[in-house]
């Protein structure tokens, strides 16, 4: 397949193909456990677990604000809408790729779903609950009553979730993008437990000709340059 050359600050369709792998238990929070506990995990209708979209959203919007700032460009004060971009010609590099209540994101996330080990089956099986306390940092001791339950599922089996996200963006805001994936290394709840430590691979293809084409590491250098 011929390389493509891709505008560095003009918009291009990109797909971007997301595996997430869990090297340890997580915690995304959410509802539909099937019995009473503190903080159960996200499910799907049929009790599967997944990564919902706006999760990895923002947790990927905070590691590219960090990138940003590091890089010496002003970011706005987000999630405050009184202290967001407005739209004009001073909109802030976050802004123009995530969007405000304001401005239109220009990337389309969707969630992750499991792929599931084999031998599972087509019904999901029960979850495993883990106890825990509340710590005191000011007194270093156990809270008094302070006794909570974590929904995890499947400790010690290795998760993968995947997904397809789409996006119309500049290829210098692109390679923004998976250096902000590249960033993330743990999610959900329970992180300084050593909960939802992980590691995420992209895939990203450009539109172009008619057709979906890589991005290759010549075209990430010219995006990196342009910062």
């Amino acid at each position: 397949m011929a390389e493509t050359t891709i505008p560095v600050d003009e918009p291009t369709a990109f797909r971007l193909t997301l595996r997430l792998h869990f090297e340890t238990p997580v915690n995304i929070g959410g509802y539909g456990a099937p019995t009473f506990v503190d903080r159960p995990f996200r499910r799907d209708r049929n009790g599967w677990p997944f990564i919902p979209a706006s999760s990895l959203k923002g947790r990927l919007r905070h590691e590219c604000e960090r990138l940003v700032r590091a890089l010496g460009y002003r970011v706005c004060r987000g999630p405050n809408p009184r202290e967001m971009c407005r739209g004009g010609d001073d909109v802030c590099p976050i802004c123009r790729i995530w969007g405000s209540p304001w401005i239109a994101g220009n990337i389309y996330p969707a969630d992750l779903v499991l792929e599931r080990p084999p031998g599972l089956g087509e019904t999901a099986p029960p979850s495993d609950i883990r106890y825990n306390v509340s710590l005191s940092r000011r007194r270093r001791v156990a809270e008094e009553a302070r006794l909570f339950t974590t929904e995890l599922f499947l400790p010690g089996i290795p998760l993968t979730f995947s997904g397809v996200w789409e996006a119309r963006l500049s290829l210098r805001e692109l390679v923004l993008v998976e250096a902000g994936l590249g960033a993330i290394t743990a999610l959900g709840r329970g992180k300084t437990g050593g909960l939802g430590w992980c590691t995420i691979r992209v895939q990203t293809e450009a539109w172009s000709q008619g057709d979906w084409h890589p991005v290759t590491a010549a075209d990430r250098a010219e995006g990196r340059a342009a910062w």
